[in-house]
């Protein structure tokens, strides 16, 4: 009986598990933080990705994801990976300071080498560069304070060269979690 009582809370934790979906951490980038190159000397026309390569002292960049922001609370996103991710601009919404990139599921943005591109209209520096080599993929990167009250995203960009990565959606593990449910309760209804 006490046997009986484990395996089903052990099938309810699974199954609750596979209902929970993949932990989803942030990393929060800001203009003064470590691991920043701010794009000063650049006009304020856009150089990606010739200025990405020449900071980071590489080539063959292709564009992976941008969002432009367009006075909305999330940006106009292009790219191939767009319907994997969303960027939503806070503060003034014609004057974001702040930006949150989510991961919606599908293909992951999965490479060693990985640059994130933050650009303002007219204000210097008019570019913040980022190495996300030790970004997953899935994790949100919160950027907080880009040219507060004077300025704001124009758009953001991510540039690599990648393959896509496919992580299991939420629905999936959501099977997964009934299929071993069911699979317990069947097999409990066997030895009685």
């Amino acid at each position: 009986m006490m046997s009986r009582n484990i395996g089903k809370i052990l099938l309810a934790g699974l199954a609750l598990l596979a209902l929970a979906g993949p932990a989803n951490a942030t990393i929060v980038l800001t203009p003064g933080g470590p691991g920043v190159i701010a794009g000063t000397g650049l006009d304020s026309a856009n150089c990606e990705p010739g200025c990405v390569e020449t900071i980071f002292d590489t080539s063959g960049l292709s564009l992976l994801y941008k969002s432009d922001a367009g006075g909305g609370l999330t940006g106009s996103d292009t790219g191939p990976y767009a319907g994997s991710y969303t960027t939503w601009f806070f503060n003034d919404i014609g004057d974001a300071a702040d930006a949150l990139i989510w991961f919606n599921g599908g293909s992951t943005i999965d490479c060693p080498s990985c640059y994130l591109a933050i650009k303002d209209g007219n204000h210097a520096p008019s570019y913040y560069f980022y190495d996300l080599g030790a970004w997953n993929g899935t994790e949100s990167i919160s950027l907080e304070d880009f040219w507060p009250g004077g300025g704001a995203i124009s758009h953001i960009s991510i540039w690599g060269v990648t393959t896509p990565t496919q992580v299991p959606e939420p629905s999936a593990l959501t099977l997964m979690g009934l299929a071993l449910l069911s699979m317990g309760l069947l097999g409990r209804r066997r030895r009685t």
